[in-house]
């Protein structure tokens, strides 16, 4: 196997796991009846630990891969400041995750990985085109998240209007926003193909094309077929 294609791997679990968080914190939170002492932890905290733990693991393949052609694993300062903001934003993400809401924090989140990760490293003087990236990255997912709620809502009402089951359905619904998204979306990529292969824009690009497309599906998927609770937070609508 290519070394690209092992490092790739680990980035991929990275993502599972930082889904697999966003999950464990969408469950409701249950606790004994009967523990009167305050010591059962919750329904959550079982599922948020092994996230944690496949983060920690996904990460440590990943500059472990990086690595694979020396003697000695060593972490260089970029892997260790790539590590320590791995870690801030996830610990930010789960303390405002409920105010700042799912959209917004997920996509600062994986937008600031993403960009970083491609860099591997982090510098003062990447901090202009990473600011102008997640600021145009923001603005797009928020259209998307609007775009889509405005299709659900648009055929939830026409299905409520003519009595018609397909058109209010969870499954049409869902299915006739992801088309419309999805086409949106590729034509998208391909208005800034050219943008793409300019060196100077190709991380802050593909890191927001790759952020949105995750935050949406997850958002389409989670939300509008399973009904799993996400919160809305700033983007109230």
């Amino acid at each position: 196997m290519k070394k690209s294609t092992r490092i790739i791997i680990p980035i991929v679990f990275i993502f599972f796991s930082l889904l697999y968080i966003i999950l464990s914190f969408s469950i409701e939170q249950r606790k004994m009846i009967g523990d009167e002492m305050g010591w059962d932890p919750g329904s959550r905290a079982m599922p948020i630990g092994i996230g944690f733990l496949m983060l920690g693991v996904s990460i440590y393949l990943f500059f472990k891969e990086r690595k694979s052609g020396e003697e000695e694993i060593t972490l260089d300062f970029a892997s260790k400041k790539l590590i320590i903001i791995t870690i801030m934003l996830s610990i930010l993400y789960i303390l405002f995750f409920r105010f700042v809401g799912f959209i917004l924090s997920t996509n600062v989140l994986l937008f600031t990985l993403i960009y970083f990760y491609y860099k591997r490293d982090i510098k003062w003087n990447m901090m202009r085109n990473f600011s102008i990236g997640l600021l145009a990255s923001t603005g797009a997912m928020i259209l998307f998240y609007s775009i889509g709620r405005y299709v659900t809502h648009f055929l939830f009402l026409i299905g409520r209007r003519s009595n018609s089951e397909i058109f209010s359905g969870r499954l049409f619904m869902t299915g006739v926003t992801f088309l419309i998204l999805l086409f949106i979306f590729f034509t998208m990529l391909l208005l800034f193909r050219k943008a793409i292969k300019n060196e100077n824009f190709r991380i802050p690009l593909l890191s927001g094309f790759v952020t949105i497309g995750v935050t949406e599906f997850i958002y389409i998927i989670f939300k509008q077929i399973f009904w799993v609770s996400l919160a809305k937070g700033l983007i109230f609508w």
